[in-house]
């Protein structure tokens, strides 16, 4: 009887982990779309929600260990949110073969010129300190 108590205990408590975890996740999403309804940003609530949360992770208002037990089953299933976006690949082919060039160009170039300038930033930063 006492391993069954003490095997039910560990299950509420990892799914009140987990629960807490993704109250963070959520409370950083919502208060992101709330501001930026609220400013009338045009900038992706989503990606204002990660940023906020990158920040309150490097300044140790949140530990990673809070956050762990949430993300990892979304990180798990992670290759499901990109089944729409192949979908759409494959609806608009027709374009996309009419257009591979400017496409790939734009898939290679930006990326690259996006790196080497992070990479300037970055050496030039080295150097200052």
């Amino acid at each position: 009887m006492n391993s069954n108590n003490e095997k039910t205990g560990k299950h509420l408590g990892n799914a009140f982990k987990m629960l807490i975890s993704w109250v963070i996740l959520s409370g950083f999403l919502v208060l992101a779309y709330g501001v930026s309804y609220y400013f009338a940003w045009t900038f992706p609530p989503a990606l204002s929600a990660m940023l906020a949360l990158f920040a309150a992770l490097q300044f140790k208002v949140i530990k990673l260990d809070w956050l762990t037990p949430g993300a990892n089953p979304l990180l798990n299933f992670m290759p499901l949110f990109f089944v729409p976006a192949a979908a759409k690949v494959v609806e608009h082919s027709a374009i996309i073969s009419q257009h591979w060039l400017v496409l790939a160009l734009c898939l290679l170039l930006v990326p690259m010129c996006g790196l080497m300038c992070i990479g300037l930033i970055m050496q030039r930063l080295g150097k200052s300190s």
